[in-house]
Order: structure tokens, then C-alpha cells, then sequence
């Protein structure tokens, strides 16, 4: 079995900053330290940020792009909301020093030759890592759910096949698009693994189905990012 690489604290400083969307913002983050830093695909990082009565939280966001020869990578913040990642996403600049601890995550990935990835736009940054890592005899197919298409983002693989949905106004925790199109989708009957990951409840709902369909949980990843109502993700 893989051994998960260890945590630790690093003290990182910003240094790029870009949107990758409307609703969605890069921040880059390097140091000398991270010349020896290892992750597995999927797995994220706690950033410790200041709350508006001067305390502190966490919020976690997948390593994206992780590259160890310039000691770097990078996290894709959630900017809408008025939470404290959604605040630190608008106002980091280039030069902030922040503290993060990880690598965090336990989500290993699988080795079947059928793999489906299902969540919403919390869990496009692991999706895409996990997907690019993927060896090419994998079959892989991707279902996420975004406000429209300027959330959509590419992902890389060698057989990948990707269904963006498109909520609109509709309430993230109203829309049953996900549950619909994972309804509908031909699960082969061995050698499959799919991955679940997105609002708590809709993470459950989907678990739940995928159990109806027959499959055993060791089939199954599931992790729930955030909670519609509670201001834990932004």
C-alpha cells in the first residue's frame, strides 16, 4: 500500500495571483522548503488565515501543480462568499507570508480500470490533479456541477471524458442535476472505483445511490467539502 507522505508546517510567501474564472482565483505559493515537499494527488493543504474578530482558521485547498524544482504550488480559492478564504482569495498580493500544514488527505487513489469522479465546483482542483495522474490504461469519466461555463476548467489525462452541468440560480443544495446524471450513467460491474466529492449532503445522497446500484464501499471515496448554510469552505 502507498505510504501517505508526512505533515508538516511550512511558512510559504505569495508570489503570483491570477483568476481562472469569475468565481474562481489562483494563488501561488513558494518557498526553499518545499524543495523536498511530497504529495499525492488529491491531497490539500490547511491554510491558517485570520477571522474578522482577530482569531484564527483554517481552510483547506488542494496542492495544484506542484513543482519541487522551483519549489512551488499552487491553490485555487472559492472568491464568492464572505468567508475567510473567500476573503484572503480577494485580497492576497503578491509578498504575504502565510502558514500552511500538509500534505493533508486521506483519499488514496485506486488501481481499478474504470474510475468515475463526481462533485461540484469544490472539487474540481482535486479532480484535475487526481485525473492528470491517472496511468493511461485508465478509464476515466468526470461529472461536475459549476454555475455555468465560465467555471468550467480543462483537465488533463489521456482518456478522460468530462460532463460539465450547469446549475444557474439554482441553490448549490436545491439542484439535483448531479444525482440525475449519475443516474443515468452505465457503471460497468467489476473493476470500477468512483470518487465522491462536494457539499456533505450531496455527497451522502450519492453514496447512498451508488449502494442501491450494488456497489460495496470499498468501491467508493467520499468526502464532503462543505456544508450549504455553514461557512466552513469559503
Amino acid at each position: 500500500m502507498t505510504q501517505l507522505p508526512a505533515a508538516s508546517v511550512y511558512r510559504l510567501a505569495v508570489v503570483a495571483v491570477a483568476d481562472v474564472g469569475p468565481r474562481m482565483r489562483r494563488i501561488t505559493l513558494a518557498s526553499d522548503e518545499l524543495a523536498t515537499f511530497v504529495a499525492i494527488a488529491g491531497q490539500d493543504v490547511a491554510v491558517h488565515l485570520a477571522d474578522p474578530r482577530g482569531g484564527g482558521v483554517s481552510r483547506r485547498y488542494t496542492i495544484r501543480n506542484l513543482d519541487c524544482i522551483r519549489c512551488r504550488f499552487d491553490v485555487d480559492v472559492v472568491t464568492h462568499g464572505d468567508g475567510p478564504g473567500a476573503r484572503w482569495g480577494m485580497t492576497a498580493v503578491i509578498g504575504d507570508v502565510v502558514e500552511v500544514f500538509g500534505p493533508r488527505g486521506k483519499v488514496m487513489p485506486a488501481t481499478a480500470r474504470w474510475q468515475l469522479f463526481v462533485g461540484d465546483e469544490s472539487a474540481i482542483a482535486a479532480i484535475a490533479e487526481m485525473v492528470a495522474a491517472l496511468p493511461s490504461a485508465v478509464e476515466a469519466q468526470v461529472i461536475l456541477e459549476v454555475t455555468d461555463s465560465d467555471d468550467e476548467q480543462p483537465m488533463r489525462g489521456d482518456s478522460v471524458e468530462v460532463s460539465w452541468l450547469h446549475r444557474g440560480s439554482t441553490r448549490p443544495e436545491e439542484s439535483r442535476l448531479v444525482d440525475d446524471a449519475l443516474r443515468s450513467r452505465a457503471i460497468p460491474g467489476g473493476d470500477r472505483h468512483v470518487y465522491l466529492f462536494g457539499e456533505s449532503r450531496l455527497v451522502r445522497r450519492l453514496r447512498d445511490q451508488l449502494y442501491e446500484c450494488g456497489l460495496g464501499a470499498s468501491e467508493i471515496s467520499a468526502k464532503g467539502y462543505w456544508n450549504a448554510g455553514r461557512a466552513t469552505s469559503a
